[in-house]
């Protein structure tokens, strides 16, 4: 090693020794902080230690995933070099290996492995460094929009990354489409992974992306799994799914979790094992596939294959993941989910077990992601049927959870901490679990309250107070899903929910024929939780009597909109809203015609650009509809965090979240939606402006989404659209304006709390 890298260790050694010796901590990544500080090279100096090593990333499993992989390689005997303690970052990364050269000595002679888990966007920091033999990357998920950004960007880091690193074998999830087009832009060599044929036990209608990453055309699925993880092909240029070198397959789901066979061949040798995981989420069997590949792959199963089930048998969750626990004669499940389709997989589990009771903890500190949009992706509406339901919500961000559980058909209540929910629900019959899951930062406090409680109990009792989770499902069928949320609720439940019109309005008329409300592209515009306008609209109808449609127009679908009331449009990656930019092209007339006809819209961030003349795709030029007069530009950064505007519309502030890269300005003869900024940025930073109306056409930044904390915005939408249809001649739609009161005590306060967090 060089001097600076001699000065670097021997400085960190005396940080990691005076935090454990003195002040009694593990030291965690501030070693390494200052090792870097030293020598920013010092992961290339120290990557000579060993003898091969893998990195693993992706958006869900990161942690479950290399920790398995750590055992796997610490039973074959060699010394396994870890940032077990989930310190992701380059920092703790170097910090692990700071701890395998001070150990050197006691490990000489020994095979030295490193097993590091990498965030998403160090990864273009690490590979370059340390040059792995493997990479493993499980999923490409949303997570935090406001600090990665767009998929796009996270996929272009991570193959940028690999690009640097030219002799580090890839294993990819090739069942996630955005993985696949990652590993079909570098050169490495590589080791695609997945499931053999469809497993059926579990679906989701939340898909990142499924288009296809050589031409951008829609792929088509044989089957999915959940999210966009499938078997998929692109009709238009032919690309698909790659050929798998290593599956699980033979995938059976029973009352003990899942059991399934592992298989992997390459450079002649074939490994093959039977698995079983007490585990019942399908996300675990991707994680333990892609493990048991990269343990096969470092030679640590060389000798016995199927010795992996011994690693899964003694694996314990950290930090309280997948725990349960027994606390005042309950117990209590806990989990961490920090997106949607994680927080998806834990509804499919309370739904599976019949779970009743349940708390969801939701923090917007940095590292969980300001923006909290994606609660809205999450199908909370297939708990809503419930018998006898008891949901709480925390965190910062608990008004916003009560709001989406509200319009997904449960009347939460907030608490503050886990105790107030096990308090609450002490006359419940005993043998009923309480199903509590919770955000990054919310997590840990859960877990430090029900360690204090379950010690206390132990105390007092002598009872076991915490075991792996072993919760499995009712029964190994499939259980349908419907595709939309919206047109999928029980109406029962709904009725039961908070926001039902105030005692005394009269029964409105019914209509000739439903509300209706088209939903435009939520197969492709579907990143910030837009969705759930078009939940939060036929809510609101439901709950005066006024009958509804959603329809989903999705790509290739024939655009009528002949009979709409309200048309709905969202935000979407860049390449996503390419697609659907040059979809509307072809019906830009039919959507112009529409709007001056004083049709009711509705559109978000990229598609309220879009209905410009012209907006910016990095440095691309790329001609808008030209529906309403304003320009969007490029700037510098993007404009990412809460924003809150005073509209002349409105008694109430407007309140979302934005992030979005292009600057738009409105012609002299458009009005914007909110005319003072509060706080944020709004439509550029620099005129004080937010969104625009144009007619009843309302363009705007808003995400959160846009109407969940905003009822009067959602209500000015259907009064215009009732109106519409009164001027039409339509005497019962009429009768229907002004609109029936509705309770929105929750969204008020939800409205207040986000203003709040703007000081």
């Amino acid at each position: 090693m060089s001097i600076k890298s001699t000065i670097a260790t021997a400085t960190a050694g005396a940080a990691r020794w005076g935090l454990r010796s003195v002040l009694h901590r593990s030291g965690g990544a501030l070693p390494g902080k200052l090792g870097l500080a030293i020598d920013p090279e010092l992961v290339t100096h120290l990557a000579c230690l060993l003898d091969a090593s893998v990195v693993i990333t992706g958006t869900n499993g990161k942690t479950t995933t290399t920790n398995l992989i750590a055992d796997a390689v610490a039973a074959s005997g060699a010394s396994c070099v870890c940032n077990r303690a989930g310190n992701n970052m380059e920092t703790g990364i170097t910090g692990a290996l700071l701890e395998a050269n001070s150990d050197r000595r006691r490990t000489a002679g020994k095979r030295r492995v490193g097993v590091f888990e990498c965030d998403e966007l160090y990864t273009v920091r690490i590979l370059p460094r340390l040059k792995p033999t493997y990479f493993v990357l499980l999923n490409l998920f949303r997570d935090q929009l406001d600090r990665y950004g767009e998929i796009d960007h996270t996929q272009d880091v991570i193959a940028q990354a690999l690009a640097l690193s030219p002799t580090t074998t890839l294993i990819f999830n090739a069942d996630d489409p955005l993985c696949a087009s990652i590993a079909a832009r570098v050169p490495n060599p590589q080791l695609p992974f997945g499931i053999d044929g469809a497993v059926g036990t579990e679906t989701s209608h939340i898909a990142e992306s499924r288009f296809c990453g050589q031409c951008n055309g829609p792929l088509e699925y044989d089957y999915i799994q959940y999210g966009q993880l499938g078997a998929y092909h692109c009709p238009s240029c032919g690309w698909e799914r790659p050929r798998l070198a290593s599956f699980a397959n033979d995938v059976r789901l029973s009352r003990t979790g899942y059991t399934f066979d592992v298989s992997m061949s390459r450079e002649g040798a074939h490994d093959a094992a039977r698995l079983s995981t007490k585990y019942n989420g399908l996300y675990m069997v991707y994680n333990i596939t892609a493990a048991w590949t990269a343990a096969s792959a470092l030679g640590a199963l060389d000798d016995a294959p199927s010795r992996f089930q011994n690693v899964l048998d003694t694996y314990v969750p950290t930090g309280g993941r997948m725990t349960r626990w027994h606390v005042g004669g309950r117990e209590v499940a806990t989990d961490l989910a920090k997106n949607p389709v994680g927080f998806d997989r834990q509804i499919q589990q309370i739904k599976t077990a019949q779970g009743r009771l349940m708390a969801f903890f939701l923090n917007d500190a940095e590292a969980d992601g300001r923006d909290v949009s994606w609660i809205w992706d999450v199908d909370f509406e297939r708990l809503s049927a419930t018998p006898g339901i008891r949901a709480f919500v925390g965190g910062t961000r608990a008004h916003d959870l009560q709001v989406r559980l509200k319009y997904a058909g449960i009347d939460a209540r907030i608490v503050g901490q886990v105790g107030e929910a096990l308090a609450s629900v002490a006359g419940e019959p005993a043998d009923e679990t309480l199903h509590v899951v919770a955000n990054y930062t919310a997590f840990p406090p859960v877990v430090k309250e029900l360690e204090r409680m379950a010690k206390d109990g132990a105390a007092a009792n002598g009872d076991t107070t915490a075991v792996n989770d072993a919760s499995t499902a009712v029964d190994g069928t499939a259980e349908h899903v419907p595709t939309s949320m919206v047109n999928s609720a029980d109406e029962a439940a709904l009725s039961n929910a908070a926001g039902t019109p105030e005692a005394g309005a009269s029964a409105p008329a019914a209509l000739d024929r439903p509300l209706r409300i088209v939903h435009l592209y939520p197969d492709a515009l579907n990143l910030y939780g837009d969705g759930g306008n078009a939940i939060v609209l036929a809510r609101r109808c439901a709950w005066r009597g006024i009958p509804v449609r959603v329809d989903d127009v999705r790509m290739g679908d024939e655009l009528d909109l002949s009979t709409a009331d309200v048309v709905l449009i969202g935000g979407g990656a860049d390449r996503d809203q390419l697609a659907v930019v040059n979809e509307l092209r072809s019906q830009r007339d039919k959507l112009a015609s529409y709007i001056e006809q004083d049709g009711v819209m509705l559109a978000i961030c990229g598609s309220y650009q879009l209905l410009g003349r012209s907006y910016y795709m990095d440095d691309t030029r790329v001609e808008g509809l030209g529906v309403i007069g304003a320009e969007t530009v490029r700037g510098e950064g993007r404009l990412t965090g809460n924003v809150a505007v005073a509209s002349d519309l409105f008694p109430h502030k407007l309140v979302g979240f934005e992030n979005h890269g292009g600057r738009t300005k409105l012609d002299a003869d458009e009005t914007p939606l909110g005319a003072a900024v509060v706080a944020g940025t709004g439509n550029n930073g620099d005129d004080g402006f937010e969104g625009c109306v144009h007619r009843n056409l309302i363009g705007t930044y808003l995400h959160g989404p846009a109407l969940s904390k905003n009822p009067d915005l959602a209500d000015w939408l259907l009064a215009r659209a009732l109106e519409r249809r009164a001027h039409a001649g339509d005497a019962k739609a009429a009768a229907l304006v002004p609109l029936a009161a509705l309770d929105d005590a929750y969204e008020h306060a939800a409205n207040e709390a986000a203003i709040k967090l703007l000081g």
